[in-house]
């Protein structure tokens, strides 16, 4: 098992403590970690990319923590945040205990045979219903005695309630690689959803078709946005072409960190690990 650790940084923080935490957010790539104190004061921001090699990811990853076990254990809890494609957000009106499965199957098919896990939101106004491969979980379910695991989706709809939305409509993205998380609010949510997506034109005609069904002008409604997308790539170009209001979204006031702390790399790249450390803690 190898693989590339392509960002790491310390903070300086107090010496011996008892109270770190951390956050595991899996991606389709590797991992990213985040440690903080328990008063939020950042300790660790990394990120680890496999190197592939049609390993199953399951394997790769008990090798992993095998090796990182009594580092793991440094830690009072470790929380997992997944981006498991296979996620629905069900309202709690309408979920039940025999019936997580089958809204996954409707969407996804029934051929991928995983661990279905379910997240109930902290307002228990809607759950998120996810599946990932058995042998991941596993995995993770493993690593720490005092662990939590839960979907992006939960964790980034958790910090979108605590925000004051503007009767006019907004839109929010969050970007991850292949993925996109879109929430569209118009006196109410009116769209929250997660797509793997190829192109950046796929995104832009995601958006625009989704501004279009509310009455919503592209020119005039904000559209906030957080995640690994640089402002010279070829998606942000996409678009700024064809969006009036494009802006980034501000960490949570919690947890805040700058372009100086993170020696260079940009800010809002981390915005989504901050909100799930929020969320999680």
């Amino acid at each position: 098992m190898s693989y590339t650790t392509n960002y790491s940084i310390e903070f300086e923080g107090p010496g011996a403590m008892t109270d770190k935490r951390l956050l595991v957010q899996q991606t389709e790539a590797g991992l990213r970690f985040f440690g903080y104190t328990t008063n939020h004061q950042p300790l660790l921001l990394e990120v680890i990319q496999f190197d592939e090699g049609g390993e199953d990811m399951g394997a790769v990853l008990s090798d992993w923590i095998a090796e990182k076990k009594d580092w793991l254990r440094q830690w009072q809890q470790v929380d997992f945040i997944y981006q498991s494609p296979q996620a629905v957000l069900i309202p709690a009106a309408l979920y039940g205990n025999d019936n997580g499965k089958e809204w996954l199957d409707c969407q996804f098919g029934d051929l991928f045979k995983g661990t279905t896990l379910t997240d109930l939101h902290a307002d228990a106004s809607h759950y998120t219903v996810f599946r990932l491969s058995a042998t991941v979980y596993s995995a993770f379910a493993g690593a720490h005695p005092n662990s939590t695991h839960r979907h992006q989706l939960t964790c980034w709809m958790q910090q979108l309630n605590l925000l004051q939305h503007p009767e006019t409509g907004i839109l929010y993205l969050v970007i991850d690689q292949h993925l996109i998380y879109v929430a569209l609010h118009h006196g109410g949510w009116k769209f929250f959803q997660q797509f793997e997506y190829h192109a950046p034109d796929d995104v832009s005609y995601l958006v625009l078709s989704l501004l279009q069904q509310a009455g919503l002008s592209p020119e005039t409604t904000p559209v906030v946005w957080s995640g690994w997308m640089d402002s010279s790539s070829a998606l942000y170009l996409d678009l700024y072409k064809y969006l009036g209001k494009l802006e980034l979204a501000v960490q949570p006031e919690k947890l805040q960190l700058n372009e100086r702390q993170l020696q260079g790399m940009q800010p809002h790249f981390f915005t989504p690990l901050m909100q799930a450390a929020v969320c999680v803690s």
